[in-house]
């Protein structure tokens, strides 16, 4: 699990138009996506507030400071969408339906934490920015791209168990372990194609390139990848440096 938490932390916090493969030439072809998500990579690039106690339908509740990196949950998710897309949040930020961000009562906004669905094992990383879910029993209300990865949209809700990883974006806490994301093994990829010999054509360019095979929606994609950086700084930088020929390459936790 550990593992899938620092991938899905790394997919989170890098600055990339899109979490899935930007084009290597005009014959690649992009993943699907569903919307937008963006995030920004500095902690102060977010919002904070604690607000004040706020009392609704009688219950008064009262916004944590600080809370430690081992809080979990586990209750009833919901998911909100269209109808608040477009609308301000709890921080004043404008709330997008596609980004990885969740509402709750009472945990310090910004809040980085793992959800995990119970019901089928899936996982995401969202970011709180709001308030809510004021539904009696349900701990949380997650974005409409949190609920897709967590395949709950038709179902409306799920049975999640929520873990606190940290109020920065550097050192996170999981599984009783503190983690610095910014070490471990990174790979880069740099482009994905519909056609395996464009990409087996790219990848014989690079000696650490690999050929990885994905089906999204019963479509085969094939993603070129750089492996063997040893930390977050040394692929970005080759991210980088690769940005001009493969516009959109970008970063993924092993």
């Amino acid at each position: 699990m550990l593992k899938n938490t620092l991938r899905l932390i790394l997919l989170f916090t890098l600055s990339c138009s899109s979490l899935l493969a930007c084009t290597a030439s005009s014959s690649a072809q992009q993943t699907p996506t569903s919307g937008p998500i963006v995030a920004p990579t500095a902690l102060n690039a977010y919002p904070q507030k604690t607000g004040a106690p706020y009392v609704i339908k009688g219950i008064t509740y009262y916004p944590l400071e600080n809370v430690s990196g081992d809080y979990t949950e586990t209750g009833v998710s919901s998911w909100y969408g269209k109808d608040f897309h477009g609308k301000k949040t709890a921080n004043g930020e404008i709330y997008n339906m596609y980004d990885m961000t969740a509402a709750h009562k009472t945990l310090p906004i910004p809040t980085f934490i793992h959800v995990k669905n119970l019901d089928n094992g899936k996982e995401v990383v969202v970011r709180i920015n709001d308030r809510g879910p004021f539904s009696k029993g349900r701990i949380l209300d997650l974005s409409y791209a949190a609920a897709e990865t967590l395949d709950m949209i038709n179902s409306g809700t799920a049975q999640v168990k929520l873990t606190v990883l940290s109020q920065t974006t550097n050192r996170l806490r999981t599984e009783n372990k503190d983690i610095d994301i910014n070490k471990g093994a990174y790979i880069v990829q740099i482009g994905s194609f519909s056609v395996q010999s464009n990409a087996a054509r790219l990848a014989a360019k690079y000696a650490n390139a690999v050929v990885r095979k994905t089906e999204v929606d019963s479509v085969f994609y094939y993603r070129v990848q750089l492996q063997g950086y040893q930390s977050k700084q040394e692929a970005e930088a080759a991210a980088k440096k690769f940005e001009n020929e493969y516009p959109g390459a970008f970063v993924i936790a092993e």
